[in-house]
This record gives C-alpha cells, sequence and structure tokens, in this order.
C-alpha cells in the first residue's frame, strides 16, 4: 500500500471545482481489479488525503493513523479550499509524483531522471498559471 501527490490542473472557470478534479482522476482510477484498465494508475483517490494542505502550506499529519486522526481532529477537518488554490499560490518548492492536466492528459515522473521531471513539471505550472490546481491523494 502506498500513496502519491497528484495535482490536477483546473480551469477556474468551472462551477465545481472539485468535482472537475474528480472527473479528471476517473479515467486514471482501477475501479475493477478483476478487469484491470490499462490506463489505471491507481485503485483510490481523494481530494487531499494524507496531503492535505500541502500545497497552501498548511500542517502535515503525516504519521497519524485514519483513527487517531479522526479522533484528534474529526471527520470534516480536510477542507476543499485548503487542497483547491491558484497555481500563482503553490508552495514554491512543491513537487508531487504526478499531474493531470486539463484536457485530462496525465504526466508522471516514471522513467525520468528528478532534474527531467522537475523541468517537466515547472513546464506544466507555467503553462496553466492561470489555472486552479486540487491536490489529490492517490493510493495504489
Amino acid at each position: 500500500m502506498s500513496h502519491f501527490l497528484t495535482l490536477v490542473i483546473v480551469d477556474h472557470t468551472e462551477p465545481n471545482l472539485s468535482k472537475k478534479a474528480e472527473e479528471l482522476m476517473m479515467p486514471y482510477f482501477e475501479a475493477d481489479e478483476d478487469n484491470p484498465s490499462s490506463q489505471a494508475k491507481c485503485d483510490g483517490f481523494v481530494i487531499g488525503g494524507r496531503y492535505d494542505g500541502i500545497i497552501s502550506d498548511k500542517e502535515q499529519h503525516y504519521n497519524l493513523n485514519p483513527e487517531e486522526f479522526q479522533r484528534r481532529y474529526g471527520l470534516d477537518v480536510v477542507q476543499s479550499e485548503d487542497n483547491i488554490r491558484p497555481i500563482s499560490t503553490l508552495v514554491p518548492d512543491l513537487v508531487s509524483y504526478a499531474i493531470v492536466t486539463p484536457d485530462g492528459k496525465w504526466h508522471d515522473c516514471q522513467g525520468k531522471s528528478s532534474e527531467e521531471w522537475l523541468q517537466e513539471f515547472r513546464s506544466l505550472l507555467h503553462q496553466h498559471q492561470e489555472k486552479m490546481v486540487a491536490a489529490i491523494d492517490c493510493h495504489c
């Protein structure tokens, strides 16, 4: 079981940013393990999740198991507004494992050096700098 951060870029004119981010992630979700999809990247995802607030520099809670997290912070601690932000306000040194662009294309670091991925990552953010980004916790 592992988790990785994916950023999903959404146009700021979308009426429901979180819904659009989830729609863009759906082609990469493995809904049926018995009939695997060649596009699948994860078997579960959620906005924020273990990466709650990472794009807005909110305090992180990586070391808490779900029961402890819920006991300490309650059920409604993960808020969309902490996890969907303008690209221009992202934490400067943030680098995710993957990015999904508004056209639905998946970009990730697989098979690339750290330097190659960083260059591609920054280029994608620059190309879409006027848009919004959602932090997605992917599970595989």
